[in-house]
């Protein structure tokens, strides 16, 4: 799943990252969970472990070979809104398609090996560069699983927020995220960094509640993204695993095509 399971981040919020004029606001700090251990900090293998079997394993989630995510997005400071669908492949294939009213279709692939995006605003493009490997890692079935294969350096960070273990993991290509875990459920809370879209690089800050477990695994149905004055949320409907999916969707598109 991707990591910031938080979003996903589609064409769509690419888009309105790039838009956005006014860098997010400094990150709140967070409050304690009531009865948090004064646990110390342990090494970055072990949040990252804590992670995968906090939402249900690595044989919950290798149980299952596709899913499937009816979704709604919104952008509350441009007024905008509209239903997506992500589909993914255990085998890391993805796809997120985004109807905007008034906006039209945008949508954001990956084969596992070419990595695409297509709006009305830049036509098709073929990712390269940190575009592609930050689509790399998104599309992974399972990030936190595959983390040592996906990023070039993963390092615990020192004084976290209050209740939180925080990591600073760097991609292959493009500048580190921070993702923080709640020190006691060691669920996903929050992802921040710059995310790199045909606009150009562009701060974000996203976190995550409302985890569910469904078909075995535990995901997050609401996720807030700020980026400027923009408000990205994203709620997820329905979530469906192992339907049939036709490896085609998700090769990029011949160009041209609408």
């Amino acid at each position: 799943m991707k990591m910031i399971r938080l979003l996903p981040l589609t064409a769509a919020l690419a888009w309105a990252l790039g838009c956005a004029a006014q860098p997010p606001p400094p990150p709140a700090t967070a409050q304690a969970a009531p009865g948090a251990p004064a646990a110390g900090p342990r090494t970055a293998d072990a949040v990252l472990a804590d992670a995968v079997q906090a939402t249900g394993g690595a044989a919950a989630w290798n149980a299952h070979k596709t899913m499937h995510l009816k979704m709604t997005m919104t952008l509350s400071g441009m007024a905008m809104g509209g239903p997506a669908d992500h589909y993914q492949t255990r085998d890391d294939k993805a796809l997120t398609v985004t109807n905007f009213p008034g906006i039209g279709l945008m949508r954001e692939g990956s084969n596992g090996q070419k990595f695409w995006s297509q709006d009305p605003f830049n036509g098709l493009r073929i990712l390269d560069g940190a575009e592609a490997e930050q689509a790399r890692i998104e599309d992974a079935w399972d990030v936190e699983l595959e983390a040592r294969s996906l990023f070039s350096k993963i390092d615990l960070l020192p004084d976290p927020p209050a209740g939180l273990e925080c990591l600073s993991m760097t991609p292959k290509l493009g500048p580190p995220v921070r993702s923080c875990y709640d020190r006691q459920t060691h669920l996903q809370v929050s992802l921040e960094g710059t995310r790199s879209t045909a606009q150009g690089d562009v701060p974000f800050r996203s976190r995550v509640s409302d985890w569910r477990s469904v078909g075995g695994v535990k995901i997050p149905y609401l996720s807030e993204t700020q980026a400027g004055p923009v408000t990205i949320l994203n709620t997820i409907d329905d979530v469906r695993f192992d339907e049939p999916i036709e490896e085609k969707v998700f090769d990029p598109p011949a160009p041209g095509a609408p």
